[in-house]
């Protein structure tokens, strides 16, 4: 079983002349919504608000059969985002979170609710960006790590969430030394390591030697490195007219939890996949995130619908 927790939260997404469409979201959350939707067995272990906003990030999970923990109820209104989209439709958030539901992180009690089988542990984003957050969240690592659960990361880090971007970026490097999974964009390592003007890639493989690191540049694809020096590039796939980007880079990150799973990859396996499955792999991950981009928000397809688009 894969186990998720992180940020939930409602994204409000600008349709223009006033209107806004409030969609299920929170990049921890797309990840269990596509991984759910591949066929995964996924547990959401974060705290959801009992507003009519935790009400619709509830259904949605149910809708996708990812389960939620016990009592992963709270008083606490939900997290918001606002979405706007500019004219290629790329997305900027502008977060609300303050003393929201999925800010209460109880160590003990997300501990308690991991399963006898559990492959793999997933958390990132707006979650690792608060230093007690942080904190709470590295013990619920640690304890999934000693069960012997893959971890994996996507710190999708947001600058304009961040006070202090120092301190944010060396709380976040103790997940990364913790990971065997890291998924992270263009512009996520330019914001983590400024200092690294050239060959920056490199740099971050040789200092916290992840087994598998999925590097994603939006339109021009993803590229997947091995710590035994496998490489794959693979395109970006669009098969039919975009709508947002809103969820492409989680449906992305979804969909190697779901294939890790279903591949029953477990300890240093990861770092062994030879070019071949990292290929199908990525492959299956871009088809997800390009039919993500033709529906409104995050809307990850399921193992048929990508079947039947491509065949």
């Amino acid at each position: 079983m894969i186990v998720i927790g992180g940020d939930a939260i409602v994204d409000l997404i600008d349709r223009g002349e006033r209107l806004f469409e409030a969609c299920p979201g929170g990049s921890t959350l797309n990840c269990a919504l596509a991984a759910g939707q591949l066929g995964s067995e996924v547990l959401y272990v974060s705290t959801l608000s009992t507003d009519a906003y935790g009400d619709l990030l509830a259904a949605r999970l149910a809708e996708c059969r990812v389960s939620l923990r016990d009592n992963a109820r709270s008083d606490a209104y939900s997290s918001l985002a606002v979405v706007s989209l500019d004219e290629t439709s790329q997305p900027s958030y502008a977060f609300y979170r303050d003393g929201t539901a999925d800010r209460e992180v109880p160590v003990a009690e997300i501990i308690a609710s991991f399963p006898q089988s559990m492959s793999i542990f997933h958390v990132g984003s707006c979650a690792l960006i608060p230093i007690e957050d942080q904190d709470a969240w590295l013990s619920v690592v640690k304890a999934a790590k000693e069960r012997g659960a893959l971890i994996s990361v996507d710190p999708n880090c947001r600058p304009s969430m961040t006070k202090d971007p120092v301190a944010y970026r060396t709380g976040i490097a103790r997940f990364f030394h913790e990971a065997d999974l890291v998924k992270l964009s263009d512009e996520d390592l330019e914001y983590l390591h400024p200092e690294w003007t050239t060959d920056a890639l490199n740099q971050f493989m040789e200092i916290y030697a992840p087994q598998l690191c999925v590097y994603t540049r939006g339109s021009e694809g993803l590229n997947g490195y091995t710590r035994e020096g496998v490489m794959v590039e693979v395109g970006a796939s669009l098969p039919g007219p975009l709508s947002d980007t809103v969820g492409a880079g989680d449906s992305v990150h979804g969909t190697l939890l779901a294939e890790i799973d279903r591949l029953q990859i477990a300890g240093d396996k990861l770092s062994q996949l030879n070019q071949q499955s990292l290929s199908e792999i990525l492959t299956l991950a871009s088809r997800v995130a390009g039919m993500n981009c033709t529906r409104a928000g995050c809307q990850p397809p399921t193992r048929e619908e990508v079947d039947a688009t491509f065949g």
